[in-house]
């Protein structure tokens, strides 16, 4: 026969193998369980031994199964959690486990004992976590070196080698300790543009020691995906595999970036898909939503941009939740009928709803009254948040099957909306999708197909293949025997298979109802742990907009002088700027006509109001950082402008800020006198119930800061939007009364952390700084 090829994909419960001839057909595959411990603290642990027998047992069963001979095997590829493995001089497995257990010697990718770790290293700002979304998770192997050195430095020391577990399986398989870069730039750190370890990152998270030897602790061979290892299966490996001896190995992928590779570029009618214009959404225990393109694109709490991560010389970003499968087996669970409506599977579960509400779609209107937040162990995208945690509203007294198929519906929907917010995150970089291609373990539901299709207004697919995650170990096979390229593999070996289209209509005007929902029910979580912490300052940090949120300043100045001057006043950009700048556009129209001795054109606030708007629109774009800032903040947020209200909501709209403060923005228009006048700050805080001297207040102008200080508020300045060019006008933010000057919002939750409000003792280390723009 002609040549076959094995794909293996290590999960969290289990190790799979699957047997692929040389056109991507699925011939058997075979399944082994896999030991898993759970502590408090968020510990989470398996055993290499047992992974390795897993591993074995399942890809000899499908060699077996698949009826091939020994001799049509030409590639083995593996796949894995990107879970933790330190190995000592010897190579042998350490434990890292708090007693030093023998055998727990693999921290499991949702094992976060590391988010403490995690949070430390956020808060140093470093470029590296540029290539991570902003923010590293628990979920990362930084954090998880850190946690090592800090509770188990002899463990740490003693350590030759870490490696995440995709690279024990080809070690084991090879005896080669070089590492994919798949698994250390999406995972480790490695900054794959540049072919580097970050070392400065590393010294200055405690773990420069990690550099010692050239990296070799961390991998100092880096290959990648598909690169043939050492000589091909060792003898022993071989035999437990029932293979030959030297069938090539390639270095692997990350479980999800394997199904990925099996969807990007999959067939369609017959031509290989454009893996731009797809997006591989993963479905296993937790979810990932994966994507290439030609050039580098960062998204806050999205994972990357890798260059060649997956696909040689294109850039990787992953999107995910820490829990979707996880999730549901959670939520079904609480419920008392669980036991009962369970006992024929989830399939015969969805039979059941499908029937009782009358089609697919309609299925998803038995969740109306019930919503999930499936945040159980944190949120990975399109916010950063370890600390998130799920919960259910519009639970009733019923404890029947019915009333169980409505919350199982209600916990997809949740992570539905998940998904879509992903999707739009990447929608606002530039990914312009066609197609989601969904595989992993709950992919092959069509009910989960069509919600997530429902509420991302978009086409989804199925690959062809039953396993795509196998199958795309499989093409890591095939191109390590190199009968196939990566990319040869991904147009010769999957193809897709069915195609679910969104229903649109009165089912996607449901889903906009729930979707807004979660929202709410997103922000009560947060607030809710907020009310639950120990009172600290500020209470609430209170944001300008125009040059705060969005770099509007030198794009409305610029339009309000053109026009002025084609009225009969001629300004220069500084007269501008400070007869404007921070103010309400009502009051100094009207000095302008005092000083004009005549009124303005008819309807010319009118007129300016709406050429700023149409200008805003071509042009306006958000100040970078102000995600992070409001998601890093332990404070509530809001915001209080001299803007017009219609102004002040299109220019958060047409940024995408709007839903971070919704339905907290303020305007001038609502109080009597604006800036330089404390009537609106005072406003804000009282209408946020807090008092004015646990507010912080975010300002650009000397308008802006003046109020605040008059409010009894303490006011930053911010001075990172483009208007801002010179020292001298930093300096007169101090002036008024600014405690601490800064061009970064990204860094605000650090200088807040390190501030307190007056009185309480501590000088601010921020005071003496030199002030500058650059």
């Amino acid at each position: 026969m002609t040549s076959a090829f094995i794909g293996v994909d290590v999960g969290t419960r289990s190790a799979r193998a699957g047997a692929f001839d040389a056109r991507g057909r699925l011939m058997a595959s075979a399944k082994m369980p896999i030991v898993l411990w759970r502590e408090p603290g968020d510990v989470v642990e398996q055993s290499s031994a047992d992974v390795w027998r897993a591993t074995t047992e399942a890809v000899r069963a499908a060699v077996e199964a698949s009826g091939a001979p020994r001799d049509a095997f030409a590639g083995v590829g593996f796949a894995a959690t990107c879970s933790l493995i330190a190995l000592d001089a010897g190579l042998a497995p350490l434990s890292i486990n708090w007693t030093d257990e023998p055998g727990r010697d693999v921290m499991v990718w949702m094992d976060h004992r590391a988010a403490e770790d995690a949070e430390r290293i956020n808060e140093g700002g470093h470029e590296v976590l540029r290539y991570v979304g902003g923010a590293l998770s628990p979920e990362m192997q930084a954090p998880k070196l850190a946690w090592l050195n800090r509770t188990k430095p002899e463990t740490f020391a003693r350590a030759a080698h870490f490696l995440g577990l995709t690279d024990y399986l080809t070690f084991r398989a090879t005896g080669s300790l070089a590492r994919s870069l798949c698994s250390v730039a999406c995972k480790f750190g490695y900054l794959a543009h540049e072919r580097r370890w970050p070392n400065e990152f590393l010294d200055s998270v405690g773990l420069g020691a990690l550099a010692a030897g050239g990296f070799s602790r961390l991998g100092a061979e880096i290959l990648d995906p598909g690169t043939p290892l050492a000589r091909g299966l060792t003898a022993e490996a071989a035999e437990a595999m029932g293979l030959n001896a030297g069938v090539p190995v390639g270095a692997g992928l990350v479980d999800a970036h394997a199904g990925a590779l099996a969807s990007l570029g999959a067939q369609e009618g017959g031509d290989p898909g454009d893996p731009r214009r797809r997006l591989a959404l993963i479905l296993g225990t937790s979810s990932s939503c994966l994507a290439v393109s030609d050039e580098p694109r960062f998204i806050d709490a999205v994972w990357g941009p890798h260059l060649s991560g997956l696909t040689p010389g294109q850039w990787l970003m992953d999107g995910g939740q820490s829990a979707f499968g996880a999730a549901i087996d959670r939520l079904m669970r609480m419920h008392p009928a669980f036991a009962q409506g369970s006992v024929q599977g989830y399939d015969a579960l969805e039979r059941a709803i499908v029937m009782r509400a009358g089609g697919v779609a309609r299925a998803e209107l038995l969740a109306e009254g019930l919503h999930v937040l499936p945040s159980f162990i944190g949120e990975r995208a399109p916010v950063a948040d370890a600390a998130a945690r799920g919960g259910v509203v519009g639970l009733d007294l019923r404890e029947d099957i019915l009333s169980l198929e409505e919350l199982y519906v209600a916990g997809l929907c949740g992570l539905a909306y998940g998904i879509a917010d992903i999707v739009d995150a990447y929608r606002r970089a530039g990914y312009a999708f066609d197609t989601i291609v969904a595989s992993g373990g709950a992919a092959p539901s069509a009910l989960v197909r069509q919600i997530v299709a429902d509420v991302c207004g978009m086409r989804v697919a199925s690959p062809e293949t039953p396993e795509p995650v196998l199958l795309g170990s499989a093409m890591i096979g095939a191109a390590a025997s190199g009968r196939e390229t990566v990319n040869s593999a991904m147009a010769s070996m999957s193809a897709l298979g069915e195609r679910i289209e969104p229903a649109g209509g009165a089912i996607a005007a449901f889903h906009a109802r729930k979707r807004r929902a979660a929202v709410l029910l997103g922000r009560a979580e947060r607030e809710a742990r907020r009310a639950m912490r120990a009172p600290r300052w500020p209470e609430v940090v209170i944001f300008d907009c125009d040059g705060v949120l969005v770099d509007s300043e030198l794009i409305a100045l610029g339009v309000t002088r053109r026009m002025l001057g084609e009225a009969g006043l001629t300004l220069s950009d500084e007269e501008t700027r400070e007869r404007f700048l921070g103010m309400r556009q009502d009051g100094v129209l009207k000095r302008i006509e005092q000083e004009l001795g005549r009124p303005l054109p008819k309807d010319f606030s009118v007129l300016l109001a709406r050429e700023i708007l149409a200008t805003f629109e071509r042009e306006l774009k958000g100040v970078e950082g102000v995600r992070q800032a409001v998601n890093g903040l332990d404070a509530r947020v809001c915001v209080a402008s001299s803007s017009a209200p219609k102004r002040l909501h299109f220019a958060l709209r047409v940024t995408d800020y709007e839903a971070l403060f919704a339905p907290n923005i303020f305007s001038s228009a609502e109080v009597q006198r604006g800036k330089p006048h404390p009537d609106l700050f005072l406003f804000a805080a009282r209408v946020m119930r807090a008092a004015p001297g646990d507010c912080l207040v975010i300002e650009d102008s000397v308008a802006g800061v003046t109020a605040a200080r008059a409010a009894g508020m303490t006011a930053f300045g911010f001075v990172g939007a483009s208007h801002f060019s010179e020292p001298a006008q930093a300096a007169e933010l101090t002036g008024a009364g600014a405690a601490l000057i800064f061009d970064d919002m990204s860094r605000l939750p650090e200088l807040v952390a390190g501030w307190r409000a007056p009185g309480t003792g501590r000088e601010n280390p921020w005071r003496a700084g030199r002030i500058t723009t650059d």
